[in-house]
């Protein structure tokens, strides 16, 4: 289910300005670590990079989230984001998903490690035509569960995943550097 290293691992785009963002996961849940972001222009896709680490071999769900308001914990984020209204769904079967769905899981290896960096073409740090639809100020939430990538067979499964409780959040601030 989601993310088994399946994708290559994407080249950085380093040679260009840019935007950049970044999520910083304080440790909670015994889980911590960077989610950075760099997009060349307008039209490119967004490298994300992942340097996570967790609590042994476990998988859970990982999502952009509507809002970037932390009054009430994770639990104030809203919804998965999902400015084009598609169902959840998954890049690795090349189905409809929500712009916020990214790798959809993280597993943890062994050691607790999770690294990974890909092109996402679904979000911007760019709101181009006054379109509210850049990923800065949203979060990023860390589900209980795996995420099930919409094949679940209840009505949730197209909405969340049936990816479970909230356990770890940050929010996706802009970044000054590219670490990339």
């Amino acid at each position: 289910m989601g993310n088994t290293g399946s994708y290559q691992m994407a080249k950085p785009d380093s040679d260009c300005e840019g935007r950049n963002a970044v999520c910083v996961l304080e440790l909670k849940n015994g889980i911590r670590g960077l989610i950075e972001f760099h997009q060349c222009s307008v039209y490119s896709p967004v490298t994300v990079r992942m340097n996570l680490q967790g609590v042994g071999v476990k998988t859970h769900a990982i999502h952009i989230h509507e809002f970037g308001d932390m009054r009430d914990g994770c639990v104030s984020l809203g919804a998965h984001w999902n400015p084009y209204r598609d169902t959840h769904g998954s890049r690795d079967y090349n189905m409809p998903r929500h712009a916020g769905d990214l790798c959809n899981n993280i597993t943890f290896n062994s050691s607790g490690v999770f690294k990974f960096m890909y092109h996402d073409d679904l979000i911007t740090l760019f709101s181009p035509d006054s379109q509210n639809i850049s990923i800065a100020g949203r979060s990023i939430v860390i589900h209980e569960n795996p995420d099930d990538l919409g094949m679940g067979n209840n009505e949730e499964s197209l909405i969340s995943g049936n990816a479970g409780h909230r356990i770890q959040c940050g929010i996706i601030a802009v970044s000054k550097l590219s670490h990339f």
